[in-house]
């Protein structure tokens, strides 16, 4: 498969080359990602260190390779391999007595028992994983990667057989797990199931299906109770007798009709004379009239083929299949989050694996928050590097906390349910995650369970570098970053750069391809250019269960969806955006609270909604000492909307020095009402045409063509 980028990097050389700056060719014809992840696996499989140093000399990966040719040991890994051999052969011998181990346990102690630094070969097949591998101070420099020409696949649970079809048409299946441990997901020929829930999940997929929509509580609850409770309208809810491991999956927020947060709660009881859902709620989620959700995790609700309730007493899976076809299946309980975890094991590298068929944990608010878990977890170990992995069907695919240098490249992530790649810190130690590199990696179907997710995740990092990544269908962010808490979690210096993001936001009503934070209230000094963006949209229901219509963007409607493809937030200050290129999105750019931002040499066409948005309700009157205007220059924007809406400045706090455009170059459907401005600064009022706000000295010469 190949496919035709514009505007972005040849994917391999950047991603040996990690300071290259310069652009392809627009058109250039390159490999898919996937292409690129089989070469870094050829470059980095156990036993062509010829190979490795050949390609790969002189890059950001030659100092891993030269260390590993001559000093080091290689101690093989094998599903057919027993931890009582030697781990020094491949496969076994003739006379059955030597070969690899069985477990990749097994070869990192007897690699820490030779010390120095050594390499672990997985040999291809499976390997059913039923706890963490973890890895420390005794494993630096280790690296961990696949024979050549082989594939090892690393699953996140158990193999489930001995299947038993039932007179109701249920199959059933014995799986023992220790106590308090459930499923976190179930897969089956390598697909995820669907956790028993109601309303079913719709057949097409259509994320606008498969609702239910809270009711208006009377009498009326205070809505500090809302992260508590929810109320429901009558003849909604099946009856549920037991309402232990049930589950609510909802999007809601303070106001009726809101939907900017997302949680799966744990159900505490059922009131169904006062028609309200009682939870173990956050201190920071809230529901109000209008919110959607659905239940899950009952086996009540137990009734659609492809659906899964586990019997933690009993020790029984229960299944009803798709097809008949299931004895012949390969059926996986995802009981994992976790597979490796790298803790304080510097140096290590983890290349040409495929982890897949994990638990969902790592991205909610509600016990499974931001920070936790991730199939590959990094934490405290400074210089790890993630190389040609394959990672479907897990919680988080990398996670990295109070790690600095790390780099993941090469790398294809998807399907996952929450987080992509998050790089960050742990809430409280506040440890800074600096000098990541997150090159050149495919990341496509985000936040298949937790919404307010991204493709990738940063924050406490400084000098982060995001380049030349595909990013693809994530449920709200492409790339989201920055700071959420203040100075702890503060960004500084990041360059996001040459990525190409597609399908961006399609499940949230707030949401966006790009985004960046600044809650620490000081300039970034950080820069977003040259990214590829198309297709963000947005997902929000009215108070009665109706959807706002794709695309939909109303600036005289609130609440309503918001969706852009690049915007800061939170006073984020002293970013430059520019040279982007942002097509068939909803609003293109947004900025919200921050000062000093520049918006520069963006190209921008086919959006549904404004080209620009700007407002100061973020920084409620905030102005630092340091402030300059925001400055919207020499862009060129095709005005495609119905609305002819270019610009939307609502700025009643900060006033006029808020934003200042020049020079920029309009063309298509504008009219004299194309410019909102709040306070009214125009002529004619709130809204006017380009000519209008010149008069009012809040444009120098921008240009429509043809004129107005």
């Amino acid at each position: 498969m190949r496919r035709r980028f514009e505007l972005i990097l040849s994917i391999l050389p950047v991603m040996l080359f990690p300071q290259s700056g310069n652009p392809a060719p627009v058109g250039t014809e390159i490999d898919a990602p996937e292409r690129l992840q089989m070469l870094v696996r050829e470059a980095t499989c156990a036993e062509a260190p010829a190979t490795l140093s050949g390609k790969l000399n002189g890059t950001s990966l030659s100092d891993v390779l030269s260390s590993s040719a001559g000093a080091r040991t290689i101690f093989y890994v094998s599903p057919d391999g027993k931890d009582t051999w030697s781990g020094l052969l491949p496969t076994a011998n003739q006379q059955g007595g030597d070969g690899p181990f069985a477990s990749i346990e097994r070869a990192r102690d007897a690699a820490r028992e030779k010390g120095g630094t050594n390499t672990i070969a997985l040999g291809k097949g499976d390997y059913y994983l039923t706890q963490p591998i973890v890895f420390d101070t005794r494993d630096r420099g280790l690296i961990l990667t696949a024979r050549c020409n082989e594939a090892p696949i690393l699953h996140g649970g158990l193999r489930v057989r001995s299947w038993a079809q039932q007179a109701d048409g249920r199959w059933t299946a014995p799986l023992k797990l220790p106590p308090d441990e459930g499923v976190g997901d179930l897969f089956v020929n390598g697909k995820r199931q669907t956790r028993a829930r109601y309303p079913n999940a719709p057949a097409d997929g259509d994320p606008r299906k498969g609702w239910l929509f809270a009711a208006k509580c009377e009498p009326a609850i205070d809505v500090w109770k809302g992260n508590t409770r929810f109320c429901f309208h009558a003849g909604d809810l099946p009856a549920v007798g037991d309402t232990s491991g049930l589950v609510v999956d909802i999007v809601g927020g303070y106001q009726p009709g809101s939907q900017w947060g997302n949680d799966t709660l744990p159900v505490v009881s059922i009131d169904g004379a006062g028609r309200t859902v009682y939870t173990k709620g956050t201190g920071y989620f809230f529901t109000a009239e209008g919110s959607r959700y659905f239940l899950t995790g009952a086996k009540a609700l137990l009734d659609a083929p492809g659906e899964w309730w586990y019997d933690l007493v009993a020790g029984q899976l229960h299944y009803i299949p798709v097809d008949q076809s299931l004895p012949d299946s390969v059926v996986v309980a995802g009981i994992l989050p976790t597979f490796f975890k790298l803790d304080g094991a510097d140096g290590m590298v983890v290349s040409g694996l495929e982890f897949r068929d994990g638990a969902p944990e790592g991205s909610g608010k509600f016990y499974t928050e931001t920070r936790g878990f991730g199939a590959i977890r990094i934490e405290h170990a400074d210089g790890v590097k993630i190389l040609g992995n394959s990672i479907e069907n897990v919680g988080v695919g990398v996670h990295v906390t109070e790690s600095k240098d790390a780099l993941i490249a090469g790398n294809v992530i998807a399907d996952v349910a929450g987080n992509g790649i998050y790089v960050g810190t742990n809430y409280g130690t506040f440890g800074k995650s600096n000098g990541s590199r997150i090159l050149s990696n495919h990341i496509h179907d985000i936040g298949k369970v937790y919404i307010e997710t991204a493709g990738i995740w940063f924050q406490a990092a400084d000098n982060v570098r995001i380049a030349d990544n595909l990013i693809e269908n994530t449920a709200q962010f492409g790339i989201a970053g920055g700071s959420l808490w203040g100075s702890n979690d503060a960004v500084y210096n990041a360059v996001i750069e040459h990525n190409v993001i597609r399908n961006a936001n399609q499940q949230t009503a707030d949401g966006g391809a790009i985004k960046m934070m600044g809650e620490q209230a000081d300039p970034l000094n950080s820069t977003i250019r040259f990214n590829l963006v198309t297709g963000t949209g947005h997902l929000m229901n009215r108070v009665d269960g109706t959807f706002w219509p794709p695309g939909y963007e109303n600036t005289s409607e609130w609440p309503s969806p918001i969706s852009w493809a690049i915007y800061t937030d939170g006073k984020a200050s002293g970013l430059r955006i520019e040279g982007n290129t942002l097509s068939g999105n909803v609003a293109a750019i947004g900025i919200n609270g921050g000062w000093s931002n520049l918006v520069a040499g963006n190209v921008i066409t086919h959006g549904s909604g404004a080209a620009f948005r700007v407002d100061d309700g973020t920084g409620r009157g905030w102005r630092p000492p340091w402030a300059r205007p925001n400055r919207i220059e020499e862009n060129v924007v095709s005005v495609d909307g119905d609305s002819g809406v270019v610009a939307y400045v609502n700025a009643p706090d900060l006033g006029l020095g808020f934003v200042q455009f020049a020079r920029n170059r309009y063309s298509g459907n504008l009219n004299d009402k194309s410019f909102r401005v709040h306070p009214e600064i125009m002529r004619p009022g709130e809204f006017g045409s380009l000519g209008d706000l010149q008069k009012a000295g809040q444009d120098t010469g921008s240009v429509v063509t043809p004129p107005e």
